[in-house]
């Protein structure tokens, strides 16, 4: 092999290296592209899930208000008609115990 054959040799060899290394740097790039919009779509997703959160809290404010309501609801409506019930199943027990009594 000659000088100039060994020359043509190491050029063509630095020139592979070059475009293995421009390969490299697109492959490079590429990745840096991809891990940006990766760090992009979690910046999202974080804020998503502060979003639900905040969904969830007015949810349970929510239900939390509602049972408030229900309580007050049955304290105001239902409550008495409960406490008389019992009043009259007394009344209806004493009105058996009297008659059997009277009957004794």
């Amino acid at each position: 092999m000659t000088s100039t054959d060994m020359y043509n040799e190491f050029i063509k060899y630095f020139q592979r290296m070059g475009e293995m290394y421009k390969e490299y740097v697109k492959s490079m790039e590429r990745i840096n592209q991809l891990y940006t919009e990766s760090i992009r779509n979690v910046e999202r997703m974080n804020e998503l899930y502060r979003e639900l959160i905040k969904t969830n809290e007015r949810m349970n404010e929510l239900y939390k208000d509602l049972q408030r309501t229900n309580l007050d609801w049955l304290d105001r409506f239902w409550r008495p008609w409960l406490i008389k019930e019992p009043e009259r199943k007394d009344k209806k027990h004493e009105v058996e115990e009297k008659a059997s009594n009277n009957r004794s």
